[in-house]
């Protein structure tokens, strides 16, 4: 038992070095592209870039530089940088010019109007030349110079369409990642090198559990190396009449929902490669000064999610993946946001729920209940 205990003693003391060293290195990038840095110069690349990442944003001066950066500093050389300008009003859009005079590999899309995150980055994948898309949101970093190397080849070796890697999140904007301010993502599920194929991976966001679903991914696209023409057949299945319209909440939740049906293989593999910021400004997390128009706007597109996963899963026992995300989150967000034009699309697609046949009861009576709140809601 002794020696049993000194073992669990070391392994824990190695793993607290691996991370350590983890966050240092992530740290030395970090710091290097907040400051503006290049770490090698400019990299030169060939017309077929293996890779195109796609970044877009909207009134992002304070970090689109930093954001730039940080894929300039990947040690892979052929790249694309797409940037979709969202109708920027601030001096966004010529910082963006300013680093694509330095840089060719960075060309720049300009929305006539702010469209929002949905929009922006099917439109972006729709015209990218890489064999391979990376997301990366305009407040976020990529913290490995060697991660896009190692998603090509293992895509590559492996005929990944999907693969995902891990990272972390942190509430505080641009500090040095340490333990206490860091979350690794993906704890749910974190198995190294875990590969799905279908018909599992169809599955595989939602999963039953005695009859429950749960849900295995949160659904975002940044984290994630992904076949282009399998993210083109993705946005060709959603529809133009969804990707083309203005969306500004829970678009990567409907795209992946629909991505992991489309592609044939997933694979996840233990490597830090990104810092998400959690950021009280941002298009996700609501301002006192504009939550009434938040709430408005979120209720419209949480809808939109709820109503096209109903739409793609209707016909099936994976219906009752929709009930789950009208019990997730109906209370929280279509409910607060409810007036009276999208009072009667609601109360519509509550009865269409419990019309379906492959709800089960228990799912039957909680939509019920929301369909009675909703009715009397205000």
């Amino acid at each position: 038992m002794r020696l049993r205990n000194e073992n669990i003693n070391i392994n824990k003391e190695l793993k607290d070095i691996t991370m350590s060293n983890i966050l240092k290195k992530a740290n030395n990038y970090i710091n290097a592209c907040i400051h503006g840095k290049l770490i090698d110069g400019i990299k030169k690349s060939s017309k077929n870039p293996k890779i195109t990442t796609l970044t877009a944003f909207y009134n992002r001066e304070k970090t689109i530089k930093a954001a730039i950066r940080s894929i300039q500093n990947q040690n892979m050389s052929d790249i694309e940088i797409l940037v979709i300008n969202d109708a920027s009003t601030d001096n966004s859009l010529n910082i963006s010019k300013q680093l694509q005079k330095q840089d060719p590999r960075i060309r720049i899309i300009n929305n006539i109007e702010n469209m929002g995150p949905l929009y922006s980055k099917s439109i972006g994948a729709l015209n990218a030349n890489g064999k391979y898309l990376m997301y990366l949101d305009s407040d976020d970093l990529f913290i490995n110079e060697n991660l896009f190397n190692i998603c090509y080849e293992e895509a590559e070796k492996n005929n990944i369409d999907i693969l995902e890697f891990s990272g972390f999140q942190s509430k505080y904007k641009y500090l040095n990642v340490s333990k206490k301010q860091i979350i690794p993502l993906y704890l749910r599920y974190k198995k190294n090198n875990l590969t799905l194929t279908q018909p599992q991976l169809s599955t595989f966001i939602y999963k039953k559990k005695q009859k429950k679903i749960i849900k295995l991914i949160d659904g975002y696209l940044w984290g994630k190396c992904i076949r282009s023409e399998i993210m083109r057949k993705t946005l060709y299945t959603i529809g133009k009449n969804l990707y083309q319209q203005k969306m500004f909440y829970g678009d990567d939740r409907l795209i992946n929902f629909i991505l992991f049906r489309v592609a044939n293989s997933f694979k996840f593999i233990q490597e830090y490669g990104i810092i998400y910021y959690y950021t009280y400004n941002s298009i996700v997390h609501s301002n006192k000064k504009i939550i009434k128009i938040r709430k408005i706007r979120n209720c419209n597109d949480e809808l939109i999610n709820m109503m096209n996963i109903f739409k793609f899963t209707k016909n099936s026992k994976d219906s009752e993946i929709a009930s789950f995300e009208v019990k997730c989150r109906w209370n929280k967000y279509i409910l607060p946001g409810l007036n009276r034009e999208k009072k009667n699309i609601a109360i519509k697609f509550l009865e269409q729920i419990l019309n379906s046949k492959f709800i089960n009861k228990e799912n039957k009576e909680i939509i019920y209940n929301l369909l009675k709140k909703t009715i009397n809601k205000n």
